[in-house]
């Protein structure tokens, strides 16, 4: 079972006089959670067509980059033809470019114009699971060249099992972003998993170290998480539902 969709990415584009400078884009898409049971595949990929539009002032010449925010083990990157893991490319513009690839050519021949109010439809992410379970949370981000810093961008989480079944536990739980976001003093988190499946939320460094485990949640609830018993950083926390990882949501520490 594979569910996918088209995403329309908004670059909300504020022109300042001076200097012909633009403002950060403002992306208006929500994150993609692509559901994949191995049991059911037809191919051996998994295709996410986004369209990226300029709604605003000029033509934006952009790039398109990938990070990596969470990934299975094994995963197969740096990519090498034949190696076990997952892995993933994607295409932009005229190209697809190679597995692993982590950021589109700068030449100008392949950079993605696209001007005032009109789209591009040319982006496409594909992700192979290699028979590896688990969760992949990719970010894709489009930016002007040589500039990461000012560009807007969306992430795709594939969670990947053996069978439907799996999935449908998964598709009924739910946790939310940590808020407040950053984390001063305390922060919550809102939960949610069927009734009689064992939960527990995890929260990891930016390591991947194990720093704390919530275990024994209730079918509903609210975890208070004591921002004291954290340095100051980037976290990730892990909801796992019956042992199998559901979703993963990144937070900030600030003191």
């Amino acid at each position: 079972m594979i569910r996918t969709k088209i995403n329309y990415l908004l670059f909300g584009l504020v022109f300042l006089a001076a200097g012909n400078a633009f403002a950060q884009p403002e992306i208006t898409v929500e994150t993609d959670t692509i559901y994949v049971a191995l049991d059911t595949m037809q191919t051996n990929e998994i295709s996410t067509p986004w369209v990226v539009s300029n709604n605003q002032f000029g033509t934006q010449e952009l790039m398109c980059s990938r990070n990596y925010i969470d990934q299975v083990d094994p995963y197969n990157y740096p990519f090498v033809q034949g190696g076990v893991g997952s892995y993933e490319k994607f295409c932009w513009g005229p190209i697809c470019y190679n597995y692993g690839e982590d950021e589109s050519s700068s030449n100008e021949g392949f950079v993605v114009n696209i001007p005032q109010n009109q789209a591009d439809s040319s982006f496409i992410a594909y992700f192979y699971p290699n028979d590896v379970l688990g969760i992949s949370t990719i970010e894709y981000c489009f930016h002007p060249v040589g500039n990461e810093n000012i560009g807007s961008c969306a992430t795709i989480t594939y969670v990947v099992s053996a069978t439907a079944d799996v999935n449908e536990i998964i598709e009924q739980s739910f946790h939310s972003v940590v808020y407040p976001n950053p984390i001063i003093d305390n922060g919550m988190i809102d939960y949610s998993i069927p009734t009689g499946a064992k939960g527990e939320i995890v929260i990891r460094d930016i390591t991947g170290k194990e720093v704390v485990r919530f275990t024994s949640l209730t079918s509903n609830g609210i975890l208070v998480i004591d921002g004291a018993e954290l340095t100051l950083g980037l976290y990730f926390s892990t909801l796992e539902v019956n042992g199998t990882s559901t979703s993963t949501k990144r937070f900030v520490v600030a003191k």
